[in-house]
């Protein structure tokens, strides 16, 4: 994570009472410096504007009353995704008294067109049907991104394929886009991958990189790995650190010389890692 702007508080009246408008910037890196949002608005009110990026979020307490092309008014409630195409030119405040709380991130144009492309092919990339939508698996993915960036401990790899699955259902769905058609599964470059994998564990790789090795696109590159290998990329090569770390810790390595060595962001990185997948600490295998 690379943030540039803490929270900003500021006293607001609320018929009398006194309350707080907060939000907390972060950009991702692997995203192209993508700004990410997280606010708690209770009167912040919105003059009308537009975005030269994409605005997508997900409403997560309260009610936003957004308003768009002119007079049409949408209430996104608790629960809404919202998908909102450059250059629509809207305005928006609280719904209700308590205002509300939400999650946001803000892809450039030229980001969102170079994946669109690369999951669809060329041509055109159209506009979402409406601003706010209910789709909770959609919203799960969106706040699942939003998480994972916001502490910094996740891989580019990682950033990158939430994003893609993002963007490939939000357009599917909500932007009539066909999805693409099922490839062969064990497609042949999908060995020289996992071994690049294997041999390059420690470090923070791509999509473009594992693609270029496989000779696909980087969505291909997606859906292939998983059904040759039943785990998206990101998530085999942490498997692979695991392994490497168990391995180094066997044969004498500290925990902090292991975690640097396998690639995680720090120590405490490396033990979350590690007990989702083996159920216990890196601390206890070294107390064996």
């Amino acid at each position: 994570m690379n943030e540039i702007a803490a929270w900003n508080d500021g006293p607001r009246k609320v018929r009398g009472a006194t309350s707080m408008d907060r939000a907390k910037l972060w950009t991702a890196p692997a995203l192209g410096g993508t700004i990410f949002l997280s606010a708690d608005y209770r009167t912040r009110r919105f003059g009308r504007h537009f975005h030269e990026e994409y605005a997508i979020g997900i409403i997560e307490h309260g009610c936003q009353s957004f308003v768009y092309d002119g007079a049409r008014r949408i209430e996104m409630t608790s629960g809404t995704v919202a998908l909102i195409s450059p250059g629509i030119v809207h305005s928006g405040g609280p719904g209700l008294e308590e205002g509300w709380r939400y999650r946001m991130l803000y892809p450039s144009q030229a980001l969102v067109d170079d994946i669109v492309h690369d999951i669809f092919g060329h041509g055109a990339v159209p506009r979402f049907h409406s601003p706010g939508v209910f789709d909770p698996i959609l919203y799960d993915a969106i706040d699942a991104l939003h998480m994972a960036t916001c502490d910094g401990a996740c891989s580019t790899l990682e950033v990158e394929t939430r994003m893609a699955v993002i963007l490939r259902m939000a357009f599917v769905r909500h932007a009539g886009c066909q999805p693409p058609s099922c490839e062969t599964p064990r497609h042949p470059g999908m060995r020289v991958v996992r071994d690049f994998l294997a041999d390059n564990f420690s470090e923070d790789l791509g999509l473009q990189c594992l693609a270029d090795n496989a000779g696909l696109s980087r969505f291909q590159l997606l859906r292939q790995f998983k059904a040759a290998y039943g785990l998206p990329p990101h998530a085999y090569l942490k498997q692979v650190r695991v392994f490497r770390v168990q391995a180094m810790i066997l044969a004498g390595s500290s925990l902090a010389q292991a975690a640097l060595a396998a690639g995680f962001a720090d120590q405490s990185h490396m033990t979350r890692v590690f007990v989702e997948s083996l159920g216990f600490t890196p601390g206890l295998l070294a107390r064996r």
